[in-house]
């Protein structure tokens, strides 16, 4: 999938050199951070999170439209399925192997991958890269449980032992955003900010899960809502000349 994505924005590339309209094209790194809302399945595991992410983007300006590819990092703190309850005492406190309590918490962690297309649908006078923008996404969704452990007295919950615990799931997604891109006539200061909507279409891919003694079947529907902040970093801005300012 990164080497088709690579082909694609590499042809976008193309086209934005050969076009006497491209020099409004714009490539950039898109440096962003959120929040995220889970929804579906999903909230019934994690409670809400963030998400830090890394793409490329690339705006053709003859249409007005920006594609891209973007990695997401999710993590968090709120994690409502017990994994470890079977093995908790009345207060909720664990046992390590030597008698003394152990220190384990739970964390939530995933990655998205997507292609997008968006596309500028009400633009700001003066300039067209900027406006009220909506776009669409193809990818993938993975997240699982991780267990922290602090403590040295429970090596039955870390390494491979971890694996029969963490809810590794993973499935095709799709998405929807809308939002503000704003991509600069007069400086660098290129941001987006943007409301998305994913849909994940997702599996548990553990063989057994040790607290339970069985196996995950059927499919899951993990929703998620995220705000989120992109700032592009240039790498080509093809404005005209007379409009750049160092």
């Amino acid at each position: 999938m990164f080497t088709l994505a690579l082909v694609i924005l590499s042809m976008f590339m193309a086209l934005g050199q050969e076009s006497d309209v491209g020099a409004g094209d714009f490539l950039g790194l898109g440096i962003a951070y959120g929040a995220t809302v889970p929804a579906g399945d999903l909230a019934d595991r994690f409670g809400s999170g963030f998400a830090a992410s890394l793409g490329a983007h690339y705006f053709v300006s003859s249409i007005k439209s920006n594609f891209g590819l973007e990695a997401s990092f999710l993590f968090g703190g709120s994690v409502k399925e017990d994994v470890l309850e079977p093995y908790r005492l009345s207060n909720g406190a664990i046992l390590g192997n030597n008698g003394s309590l152990a220190s384990i918490f739970l964390r939530q962690r995933g990655l998205t991958l997507f292609l997008t297309f968006e596309k500028i649908i009400i633009g700001l006078s003066g300039n067209e890269r900027s406006g009220l923008s909506a776009g669409i996404g193809a990818g993938v969704m993975q997240h699982n449980i991780r267990i922290q452990v602090d403590s040295q007295n429970a090596p039955q919950f870390t390494g491979n032992y971890a694996k029969g615990y963490d809810r590794n799931t993973t499935g095709p997604a799709v998405k929807q955003s809308i939002g503000y891109t704003h991509l600069a006539k007069r400086n660098n200061f290129n941001y987006r900010i943007q409301l998305s909507v994913i849909e994940a279409f997702t599996q548990n891919r553990r063989l057994i899960n040790f607290d339970t003694q069985q196996k995950e079947t059927g499919t899951r529907l993990d929703l998620m809502a995220e705000v989120r902040f992109t700032y592009f970093l240039p790498v080509i801005d093809r404005r005209p000349a007379e409009e750049i300012f160092y």
